[in-house]
C-alpha cells in the first residue's frame, strides 16, 4: 500500500505545473491591458520630447509582449512534459520586458521633474504590483524584474538630490518590500496546497487499493460459497428426495411408524436446510442471484400464514400472537416468497427474544385517509414485540453478518446471526424501506414499507399455497434424469416412480444420448449442472438437438449470476439444491400441464 506522504520526486514538478498554470491564466488575461499600458507610456515619453526613442521602445516592448503571449497560448494547447522549461521561458520574457522598461528611465529623468514623471512612476508601480500575480509565485522571476524596474525607478528618483526624490525612492523600496513579502507567502501557500493535494491523492490511491482488496476478498468469499454450495447441498439433496419417497411409501402402506420416521427425517432436514440456507442466502444476495418476482400479494393471507406458523411456539411461551389488518383488506406489490422470508425472520426473532406480553404483526396504510383507489398509496407492515429491546449502540450492528448480542459462545441452537443481515439485504432488493426502533427493556418495532398494489380485487388463491404431493400424480410422464452421482440417480428414480413417472437415468451426455437413440422420448429433462467434465446446459443443448424443444430443469447448488442468467435466457427452469420433493413434483406437474411433447 502506498504511503500517504507525497514523494519528494513528485512535489517539485507538481509545484512547477501549478506555477505555470497560474502564470498562464494571469498572462492570458493581460495582453490588451499590457498593450494599452505600453501605448500610454510611449505617449508620456513623446510628451517629454523623445519621439524616436519612444517609437523604437514601444516596438521592442510590443514584440516581446506578443512573443510571451504566443508562448502562453502554445503551452496551454499542448501537453507540457517539462513545466520547469516552460517557466524558464516565461522568466526570460519577463526579464527582457524589465530590461526594456528600465533602460528608458535614465533618459527620461535627464529632464527636470514634471507631471509626466509622476504619471510614469504611478504606472510603473502598478506594473510591479501586477507582475506579482503574473509570475505565479516564482520569487526569482519577480525579484529579477523588480530589481530592474523598481530598483531603477527608486534610483533615478533618489538621484534627483531633493527631499521629495529621496522620499519617493524610499516609498518605492517600501512598496516593493511589502509586495515581495506577500508574494513569498503566496508561494509558500501554493507549495503547501500542492503538497496537501498530492498527499490526498496518494491517500485516495491507498484507500482505493484497500477498497479493491476488500471487494476482491468479498467477491472471493461469494464465489467460494457459490461454488461450494453444490457440494454442500448434494447429500441434503439426496436425503430430501429420499424423505419424500419414504412419505409416499408410508401413505401407501398406512404404516404409522414409517410415517413418523419420515416426519422426523423431514424435521431434521428442515433444520439443516434452514442453517445452510441462511449461510448461503448471503452469498446468493451478494452474487445478485436472487431476482424479485414482483406481483400482487394478498397481505391478509400472507400475514395470517406467518402468524399461524409461530402461533404454537408463542402459545407455548405464554405469549399472545396478534394480527391487525386494515380496511379495506391490503394488497401490496412485492415478491411473496421474499416478503414471507423477511417476515418469518422478524417474527421468529420477536418470539425468540420475548418472554412476557406478546408479538403483534400488523399492516396499515401509511396515510389512514388513503385507500387502494388513491394514487400510489403505501402500506406499512410492522412486527412489534414486548421483549427486552435493543440498546441504541447495538441497533446498527444487529444487521451485520454473524453478529448476535447474547450469543458470544456461538451456540448454533441460537442461530448463526444471519437472519437480520438477510432481512436487510432482501428488503433492499425489494426496494422496501426498513426501519428499526427500540428501547432497551421496552420492546422493538421493525417496519417495512411497501407500495399498495394496483389490483382491484383480492387474490383468490395465495401464491404460497402448496398442494400436498400424492402418489401417481404424474402418470406416464417421461423424465430423463442426468446426474453423475449414483445416490442421486437412485433417489430420483425412486421418487419419480412413486409419482407415476416413466424414468431413465444417465450419468452424462453420452449415456443420455444412448437412451434417446434407444427410443426413450423424454417429455422433461432433469439435468444436474455440475457434471464430471461437462456442464448441464451443454447436455441440455445436445439432448434438445435430438428431441426438439423439450422442457428442461437445471438442478444446481451454484449461485453464480452468469450461470443463472444464461440458463434463464435459454428458457430453462432453475432449481437450487437441496430440492424438496414436493417442490420438484409440483414443478414437473406444471411443466406437464404446459404441454410436454406427447408420446
Amino acid at each position: 500500500m502506498a504511503e500517504a506522504g507525497a514523494p519528494d520526486s513528485d512535489l517539485p514538478e507538481r509545484i512547477a505545473r501549478e506555477h505555470l498554470r497560474l502564470a498562464q491564466r494571469q498572462i492570458g488575461r493581460m495582453p490588451l491591458s499590457n498593450v494599452l499600458t505600453d501605448v500610454f507610456l510611449c505617449w508620456l515619453v513623446f510628451r517629454l520630447g523623445f519621439s524616436v526613442p519612444a517609437l523604437l521602445w514601444f516596438a521592442a516592448l510590443f514584440a516581446v509582449q506578443v512573443g510571451r503571449w504566443r508562448h502562453v497560448l502554445r503551452t496551454q494547447k499542448l501537453p507540457i512534459s517539462d513545466p520547469q522549461a516552460a517557466l524558464h521561458w516565461l522568466s526570460a520574457y519577463l526579464l527582457l520586458i524589465g530590461v526594456l522598461r528600465a533602460v528608458m528611465l535614465p533618459l527620461l529623468f535627464t529632464h527636470p521633474v514634471q507631471v509626466e514623471h509622476f504619471m510614469l512612476t504611478t504606472v510603473y508601480l502598478g506594473l510591479i504590483a501586477g507582475t506579482g500575480a503574473s509570475v505565479g509565485g516564482q520569487m526569482r522571476s519577480f525579484f529579477a524584474y523588480v530589481a530592474l524596474v523598481g530598483g531603477g525607478l527608486a534610483t533615478v528618483w533618489a538621484l534627483q538630490g531633493s527631499a521629495d526624490g529621496l522620499w519617493i525612492g524610499a516609498l518605492i523600496i517600501g512598496l516593493i518590500t511589502v509586495l515581495a513579502g506577500g508574494l513569498r507567502d503566496q508561494s509558500r501557500g501554493l507549495q503547501q496546497l500542492v503538497k496537501l493535494a498530492l498527499d490526498n491523492e496518494h491517500l485516495a490511491a491507498s484507500l482505493r487499493v484497500a477498497r479493491d482488496d476488500a471487494e476482491a476478498a468479498s467477491l472471493s468469499k461469494t464465489r467460494f460459497f457459490a461454488a461450494a454450495s453444490h457440494d454442500l447441498r448434494q447429500p441434503l439433496h439426496a436425503l430430501s428426495i429420499n424423505a419424500t419417497t419414504l412419505e409416499l411409501l408410508a401413505s401407501r402402506q398406512a404404516d404409522p411408524l414409517i410415517k413418523e420416521l419420515s416426519n422426523s427425517i423431514n424435521r431434521a432436514l428442515s433444520q439443516s436446510n434452514g442453517l445452510l440456507d441462511s449461510l448461503l442466502e448471503i452469498s446468493k444476495l451478494d452474487a445478485q442471484a436472487v431476482k424479485p418476482n414482483l406481483q400482487t400479494v394478498d397481505l391478509a393471507d400472507l400475514l395470517s400464514g406467518v402468524r399461524e406458523e409461530f402461533a404454537a411456539l408463542a402459545a407455548h411461551k405464554g405469549l399472545q400472537m396478534r394480527l391487525v389488518l386494515p380496511t379495506p383488506p391490503p394488497l401490496a406489490t412485492s415478491d411473496p416468497l421474499l416478503l414471507r422470508r423477511i417476515l418469518t425472520n422478524l417474527v421468529g426473532n420477536a418470539v425468540k427474544f420475548t418472554t412476557t406480553g406478546g408479538v403483534t404483526l400488523s399492516a396499515r396504510y401509511l396515510d389512514p385517509h388513503l385507500t387502494p383507489a388513491d394514487a400510489v398509496p403505501q402500506l406499512l407492515i410492522a412486527v412489534i414485540d414486548s421483549g427486552r429491546g435493543i440498546a441504541v449502540d447495538q441497533q446498527v450492528r444487529v444487521f451485520e453478518e454473524f453478529y448476535q448480542i447474547e450469543n458470544t459462545a456461538r451456540d448454533r441452537n441460537l442461530g448463526l446471526g444471519l437472519g437480520l443481515a438477510i432481512v436487510q439485504r432482501t428488503a433492499s432488493l425489494l426496494g422496501a424501506p426498513l426501519r428499526l426502533t427500540s428501547t432497551a427493556g421496552s420492546g422493538t418495532v421493525v417496519e417495512l414499507q411497501l407500495p399498495v398494489s394496483a389490483a382491484a380485487a383480492r387474490l383468490q388463491d395465495s401464491p404460497l399455497a402448496a398442494d400436498a404431493v400424492q402418489a401417481d400424480m404424474l402418470p406416464g410422464l417421461r423424465v430423463l434424469v442426468v446426474d453423475d452421482e449414483l445416490e442421486i440417480q437412485l433417489s430420483m428414480q425412486a421418487l419419480l416412480t412413486q409419482l407415476g413417472c416413466d424414468v431413465r437415468c444417465a450419468d452424462g451426455q453420452a449415456q443420455a444420448l444412448l437412451l434417446v437413440e434407444a427410443g426413450f422420448q423424454a417429455q422433461v429433462l432433469l439435468i444436474d449442472h455440475r457434471l464430471r467434465n461437462e456442464r448441464g446446459s451443454d447436455v441440455i443443448a445436445a439432448l434438445q438437438a435430438r428431441l426438439g424443444p423439450v422442457p428442461a430443469v437445471l438442478v444446481t447448488g451454484d449461485t453464480e449470476p452468469a450461470l443463472l442468467h444464461a440458463a434463464r435466457a435459454a428458457g430453462h427452469r432453475v432449481v437450487h439444491k437441496p430440492v424438496q420433493g414436493q417442490v420438484l413434483a409440483r414443478l414437473l406437474q406444471e411443466l406437464a400441464s404446459e404441454g410436454a411433447p406427447p408420446a
